[in-house]
């Protein structure tokens, strides 16, 4: 009979402490989950640097975070350096998307690096639209291209002027064209490229040939 109650009374212990062993890591659980909060970080271009308090982040991730508040630094070789403070609250959602510009919040950078403008395009602060905006307006040439233009001058002659975007290194324009029919003829390039409902302004122009 003792031996049976002796049993009983350990049992009774082991079911206790596994009972307490549980409900700590239930407690656990529940107060990692209520004091984490979760940030998307998307900094544009893609090597830019996110840190959160001193403490990088990969960019283009979602992290589980503490809530409170944070100091952030984002930056990248060339590129004006982002400092901001901000506030996440406990069990929230944060998407920290930014981008940094050059000096005097110049947008040349994504001229020269066209591969990082469909990660900006999905930026919706306003003068990264109005840049995505005008960059896809200038690009679109790209699509009419060649334009042609050719003339019989007698029945012996024909004379053309050919466009195309050119293959050579563009630097400070988004789109580079090269003008094959020469020089002299630029009024005729000029105007294919005003009928095709582009500004030739806006474009690197060299002309080829037809001398």
């Amino acid at each position: 009979m003792f031996s049976f109650v002796k049993q009983h009374k350990i049992l009774c212990a082991v079911v206790a402490c596994n009972l307490i062993v549980i409900l700590i890591a239930v407690l656990v659980i529940v107060m990692h989950q209520t004091k984490t909060a979760t940030i998307d970080v998307y900094a544009v271009p893609s090597n830019a640097i996110v840190e959160l308090n001193g403490k990088r982040f990969e960019n283009y991730t979602t992290n589980e975070v503490t809530p409170g508040e944070y100091h952030v630094k984002i930056s990248a070789d060339n590129l004006q350096v982002k400092e901001y403070d901000i506030t996440i609250e406990n069990g929230s959602f944060v998407r920290l998307w930014d981008y940094l510009v050059g000096e005097n919040e110049s947008f040349d950078y994504y001229i020269e690096h066209a591969e990082e403008v469909p990660a900006l395009s999905r930026i919706t602060d306003e003068k990264a639209k109005n840049f995505v905006a005008y960059y896809d307006k200038i690009a679109a040439i790209r699509d009419q291209l060649p334009l042609e233009y050719y003339e019989r001058t007698d029945p012996a002659n024909t004379f053309g002027v050919f466009i195309e975007e050119s293959e050579k290194e563009c630097h400070g324009y988004i789109v580079c064209l090269v003008v094959y029919g020469g020089e002299r003829h630029r009024d005729i390039a000029m105007k294919l490229i005003k009928d095709a409902g582009f500004e030739p302004t806006n474009y690197q122009i060299e002309f080829e040939g037809g001398e």
